[in-house]
């Protein structure tokens, strides 16, 4: 009896949660998901030729799986799963876009032009852009672009890590 007390450990809990940033938990998110798939991808390189396609098909699916909670990731997911074979993927060109033509304005006519030539071209960016409104594109693009240069930093101290 006297020895179940004593091997027993007391947990200490803090008063506040311990918050980690979320690009910590990104970066987290996207290193675990990518290590294994390149791990996999040397594993089989004798039996199979990676090449650069299916490379950047498991860093895009890495990216895609760390961001589950945006419409773009789920977009880009998409378009990854329904590629069975990375090596024929090809980006989609954007058919359906949404920005309404603004008519009846006299003046600044090609500053709005402008505008909405831009719009477009982020729209075209964006996985997933074509199919949002422009309210919808514009509060994902940061996040995306947060996302992209998160995955920048990973893949770059990955790279460090091992030369």
């Amino acid at each position: 009896m006297e020895r179940q007390i004593i091997n027993k450990k007391k947990r200490v809990f803090s008063v506040e949660p311990n918050k980690i940033p979320p690009s910590e938990v990104f970066t987290r998110k996207y290193t675990s998901h990518l290590v294994p798939a390149l791990k996999k991808l040397n594993m089989n390189k004798n039996s199979s030729q990676v090449n650069q396609l299916t490379v950047k098909h498991e860093v895009d699916m890495a990216l895609a799986l760390s961001a589950q909670e945006f419409a773009w990731s789920r977009f880009l997911l998409q378009k990854l799963s329904s590629s069975n074979n990375p090596t024929t993927a090809t980006s989609s060109s954007s058919n359906g876009i949404r920005i309404q033509e603004r008519s009846g304005k006299e003046g600044g006519g090609d500053e709005d032009g402008e505008i909405e030539e831009k719009l477009r071209e982020l729209q075209k960016l964006l996985p997933g852009g074509e199919e949002m409104n422009v309210e919808e594109m514009l509060s994902e693009i940061g996040t995306y672009i947060k996302c992209l240069e998160l995955q920048t930093i990973a893949l770059k101290s990955m790279v460090q890590d091992t030369t």
